[in-house]
């Protein structure tokens, strides 16, 4: 059963693969210019809004990924940050919107007998992509 998408990565669970995230983090800031006065205090104007940020951590079970590694599946998600991949995001039926994946963290807890991945938390950072003004 399909959860969502971001780009090529596809949240799903089935009986034979389990790849989905485990919470949904999204920071929304504002932009503020601070300007320094001299002898008085800073004064601070709203440019507009922040980059949105989401952090997505996903958990991997080599026992449940459809036949990839998790070797495999972690060089393809950072392939995706190395040639700046933006990709849409969605959850469920909901379009969150265009997102380019800022960082990828990885935690490997589990090792097979022959030193290979067998469980891991890889943590995607995406942040907000919009459309250049012309």
């Amino acid at each position: 059963m399909k959860i969502g998408a971001f780009g090529d990565i596809v949240f799903e669970v089935s009986d034979s693969v389990i790849r989905t995230f485990r919470e949904f983090q999204k920071t929304t800031p504002a932009r503020w210019a601070v300007h320094n006065i001299l002898g008085h205090d800073p004064v601070a104007e709203f440019v507009g809004p922040g980059q949105k940020e989401i952090s997505l951590p996903v958990t991997l079970n080599a026992l449940f990924l459809g036949g990839n590694t998790i070797e495999d599946e972690i060089a393809a998600i950072e392939k995706m940050a190395d040639e700046g991949t933006v990709g849409a995001l969605v959850i469920g039926e909901q379009v969150i919107g265009s997102f380019y994946l800022d960082s990828v963290g990885e935690t490997i807890s589990h090792f097979g007998g022959k030193g290979e991945f067998t469980h891991a938390e890889v943590t995607l950072s995406l942040k907000y992509y919009a459309e250049r003004m012309s």
